[in-house]
């Protein structure tokens, strides 16, 4: 593969695997099996969601090395979202972080030719975040 160019294959990319590892898990959720025993029903749920919280915590830490696992980085944010009444909370701000950082390695691996048009778009972004940054948060 050329260096000027996107990974765009997953390949040693880990993130399309964890990722979709928690959204099956969610699918076998306990809800579906034999509710008739309360102790046995809040355990598998318990579970459930540790191991759920623990492939979370392994995706937010995982940068992308791949324009699919950022993707699968994006579908989990937006899980975050739906799942939260608060908005994405501190797994979706560590998880920006992360998106952030796979994108800029992503960056690094382009043509001088293609990084002028993200550079552009970065700092147009800096420009209207810094405008829109709280009182308390300066």
């Amino acid at each position: 593969m050329s260096r000027s160019t996107l990974p765009r294959t997953a390949a040693g990319d880990p993130l399309l695997g964890l990722v979709e590892d928690r959204f099956r898990l969610l699918r076998h959720c306990p809800v579906c099996d034999d509710q008739n025993d309360e102790e046995v029903f809040d355990r598998r749920l318990d579970e459930l969601q540790r191991r759920i919280r623990r492939l979370d915590q392994r995706i937010v830490r995982t940068i992308a090395t791949s324009t699919p696992g950022l993707l699968a980085q994006l579908r989990l944010l937006a899980a975050f979202y739906q799942e939260s009444a608060n908005g994405a909370g501190q797994r979706g701000s560590l998880l920006i972080q992360t998106i952030a950082e796979g994108v800029m390695q992503l960056e690094e691996r382009k043509s001088p030719h293609q990084r002028g048009a993200l550079s552009d778009l970065q700092s147009i972004t800096r420009k209207k975040s810094a405008t829109n940054v709280p009182a308390d948060l300066e």
